[in-house]
């Protein structure tokens, strides 16, 4: 007995019990995390697992074994302390992949942010300062949102609220004295725009009232490593954090068949005249559905797509920006040479190399190209589809950190982490190539339609109902597991 109590102090005595237990500790840490991230092929993981025990069973012998000389035990100690630096770096990125894909999925709530807005050049600098004036508020846009908005201003100061039903003399009573700020709900922002395009420089916020509501759940689930599955992409027009309420910009349908490996984007114009649940069935501009919620532009597009869409992916301003410079840059094709409106930037006929900037000055630029927002959308895809490939190439892995700082908090979808970590997975069984096809819906100009989210009439693009039954039949073909070709699209 007396003899065993002096081994168990001579082994804690021993430094390099201490060197194995941090190493060995580091591998199970690792090995745990592995599995709890589901994104490695069984087929991968079981060596890897087994090489990290059979290194740490080695490492340890060469701690604790008897008849080892010195300098087998210093040896084994460098060799430690450098695989345990090498594990800490594989616990820290394995823990920072699992954390930035439950942000991508934190999609339970929308954000409305309503300012108090006033002209750039008056003395208003604080709320209090606002106090027995005349202020705008707005019946448009989502009413909920304006009335709490209205009570949280009353209970800062008193003032006269005067309501507009028009976004012109909403913002006319603003620019022209007749009230001295508004109540502005964010999200229609962009909406001033034709009436006023200085808005943005013209004003200043004083005051900003936020207020957050569980998103309604819309997700329809699949395993999407074996069934074909519909990912709507909306581009909200503003910065900042990807929560915001605000309209829907860029508007996508992403097909993809994991079976084939192809994937079809059909892109939608912002300004097609389609009917709005959100707006009581009213027909409005696709781009105003963002105004009420992401769960408002998936009900209308699945309505006149007529598809269901099990997910959808939403990005802002800053999301594209961010994204494109952490991948080091895109490469897509323009049919066109073109100088982007914004930026100045000269996009020649075939491949261009595009930073964050210039890809969203890119996929923004409508007045320079003969088909306006046709191809505008198109260029869109284009960028997507150079995002796309740049993301399954190998160049990823060295910039695989900046990737995750980059669309954390930025990039918000309803796909659920397993789901996610299913598709890597998968794709990292295989490795194999995918096809991917575009096609664009297209339409009408139409001026003086009415828009309820306006309160006037404004241009529309009234739909092209054989485009949009032609895509539904591409759609189709893609979920059905049928295979597109090229020259079937017409694109």
């Amino acid at each position: 007995m007396t003899q065993r109590k002096a081994k168990k102090r001579s082994i804690f005595k021993n430094i390099g019990f201490y060197f194995a237990l941090i190493y060995f500790a580091l591998t199970v840490l690792l090995i745990v995390q592995l599995f709890i991230l589901g994104m490695i092929p069984m087929k991968y993981l079981i060596p890897i697992i087994i090489i990290l025990v059979l290194l740490a069973m080695g490492l340890c012998y060469l701690q604790l074994g008897k008849r080892l000389s010195k300098l087998n035990r210093i040896l084994g100690r460098i060799i430690i302390v450098l695989l345990s630096l090498f594990l800490s770096v594989g616990n820290w990125y394995i823990f920072k992949t699992y954390h930035t894909f439950g942000e991508l999925t934190d999609s339970d709530k929308d954000v409305s942010v309503v300012s108090v807005v006033v002209m750039k050049d008056s003395d208003y600098e604080t709320i209090e300062d606002l106090a027995g004036q005349n202020i705008a508020t707005t019946t448009l846009g989502d009413a909920d949102v304006m009335s709490n908005a209205a009570k949280d201003l009353n209970k800062d100061i008193s003032a006269e609220l005067k309501s507009y039903n028009s976004v012109d003399a909403y913002g006319d009573a603003l620019y022209n004295g007749e009230v001295e700020a508004m109540l502005l709900n964010e999200g229609m922002r962009g909406s001033f725009e034709e009436k006023h395009p200085e808005f943005d420089t013209d004003t200043k916020v004083i005051k900003r009232y936020t207020y957050e509501k569980v998103a309604k759940d819309i997700s329809k689930n699949v395993d999407v490593t074996n069934t074909p599955f519909n990912v709507y992409i909306t581009g909200i027009d503003s910065y900042g954090t990807i929560a915001t309420v605000s309209r829907s910009d860029v508007n996508m349908l992403v097909t993809v068949n994991p079976n084939t490996k192809q994937i079809l984007m059909t892109s939608i114009p912002r300004d097609y005249y389609v009917m709005q649940p959100c707006q009581d069935n009213q027909k409005d501009k696709l781009t105003h559905t963002g105004i009420f919620g992401v769960s408002c532009t998936i009900e209308t597009a699945e309505n006149f797509l007529n598809t269901d869409i099990n997910y959808y992916a939403r990005v802002n301003f800053s999301s594209l920006i961010d994204i494109v410079n952490a991948l080091g840059g895109i490469t897509v094709n323009s049919p066109v040479s073109f100088t982007t409106t914004v930026g100045g930037y000269s996009i020649v006929a075939g491949d261009n190399y595009l930073d964050g900037e210039k890809a969203l000055a890119f996929s923004r630029e409508r007045y320079s190209l003969v088909g306006g927002d046709r191809d505008r959308g198109k260029n869109q895809m284009r960028v997507v589809e150079g995002m796309i490939n740049k993301a399954i190439s190998p160049a990823i892995i060295t910039r695989y950190t900046s990737i995750l700082d980059a669309v954390g908090g930025s990039f918000q979808t309803n796909m659920n982490q397993s789901e996610i970590n299913s598709l890597i997975r998968m794709q990292l069984d295989d490795m194999s190539g995918w096809e991917i096809f575009q096609y664009s819906v297209d339409g009408t100009g139409q001026g003086s339609t009415w828009s309820p989210s306006y309160g006037f009439y404004a241009y529309m693009m009234v739909p092209d109902q054989a485009t949009v039954d032609k895509a539904n039949s591409l759609i189709n073909t893609v979920l059905n597991d049928g295979r597109l070709v090229q020259e079937n699209i017409g694109y």
